[in-house]
């Protein structure tokens, strides 16, 4: 993730449930909104940035049938679709590069500079 952030953004989110597999609200509330750090969501933007990545086709949002039929509780499971892990590893990987820039020393800046302007030129 990206330093020097305040607070999550959805695709922290997505990233977390892709690196996972999948995750329940309570993991999303524990690590997201309860984490007891600097950076963090309210429940509200959290159940947001959910709806929004369903939305988008990036996750999809499922019921635990087991848990349903032990407790009659809608308790849903949140998996990344195939869809949505390809436009996680791209911004994935976008993250990485700024992170990367954010970091980097006035001689790596300079390496990186001349090797864009050798990638455009083929």
């Amino acid at each position: 993730m990206v330093s020097g952030l305040t607070s999550f953004d959805k695709y922290d989110i997505a990233l977390f449930v892709n690196q996972k597999g999948k995750a329940r609200w309570s993991e999303l509330l524990k690590e997201f909104v309860e984490n007891q750090a600097d950076r963090h969501i309210s429940r509200q933007t959290l159940s947001s940035y959910l709806k929004e990545l369903c939305e988008d086709g990036i996750i999809k949002k499922t019921v635990d049938t087991r848990t349903l039929a032990l407790l009659r509780i809608i308790r849903p499971i949140y998996k990344v679709t195939k869809a949505g892990k390809r436009r996680l590893q791209k911004i994935a990987d976008k993250r990485e590069i700024y992170a990367f820039i954010d970091d980097a020393s006035p001689e790596e800046i300079e390496k990186l500079r001349q090797e864009i302007v050798h990638l455009k030129k083929n």
